[in-house]
C-alpha cells in the first residue's frame, strides 16, 4: 500500500537522504555540502515530500530562492520509486502558490534541453521557454530558461 506524503520544510537531518536521491537522479549531482549551504542561506528554501506515517521516507524535494520580486527554482528531484505519481508537480505547485501569496511577480528556472519530461511538466504548470542558455551545464549541454509570469498566466493553483 502506498504511503501518503506531505510537503514540509527540509531540516539538516534530511541532508543525507537529499544527497542520496540527488546522486540517483541527476547527471551532475549536488553534494551534501551543497544542500547544507542551501539550508544555511536566508533566501534559500528547501521543501521535501515525506511520508505521513514515519516522516522518515523522502520521496523528493525542491530547492528555490526568494529574491527581490521573483523566485528561482534551483533543483527538483523525485526518488526513482516515486516517479510518475505527480509528486514533482505537487512540489512545484506548492512553491508557485506560496510565491503568488507573497505577491512576487514570477518564477524562473533552468532545465536541460534533453529533459523532456521536466520541460513538459513545467509547461503544464504554466512555464514558458524564454531563452536558451548555451553550454549552461558542466557537460556543455544547453539549458532552457523558463518563466512563469503571474500577470500573464491563466493557470490556477
Amino acid at each position: 500500500m502506498q504511503n501518503d506524503f506531505s510537503v514540509r520544510t527540509a531540516t539538516f537531518e534530511d541532508i543525507t537522504s537529499l544527497a542520496r536521491i540527488e546522486n540517483q537522479v541527476h547527471i551532475s549531482p549536488w553534494s551534501e555540502e551543497n544542500f547544507q549551504s542551501e539550508l544555511e542561506k536566508p533566501y534559500s528554501h528547501t521543501l521535501v515530500l515525506s511520508d505521513d506515517d514515519t516522516d522518515s521516507i523522502l520521496a523528493g524535494y525542491i530547492v528555490y530562492w526568494l529574491m527581490f520580486d521573483e523566485c528561482e527554482i534551483l533543483n527538483v528531484a523525485i526518488d526513482l520509486p516515486y516517479r510518475g505519481l505527480g509528486f514533482a508537480e505537487k512540489l512545484i505547485r506548492t512553491v508557485v502558490t506560496a510565491v503568488m501569496k507573497l505577491g512576487l511577480k514570477r518564477v524562473i528556472l533552468d532545465v536541460r534541453k534533453s529533459n523532456l519530461p521536466a520541460i513538459h511538466l513545467y509547461q503544464k504548470v504554466g512555464f514558458n521557454i524564454v531563452h536558451v542558455r548555451k553550454s549552461f551545464y558542466s557537460n556543455g549541454e544547453d539549458a532552457y530558461q523558463m518563466v512563469l509570469n503571474f500577470n500573464e498566466s491563466g493557470t490556477e493553483f
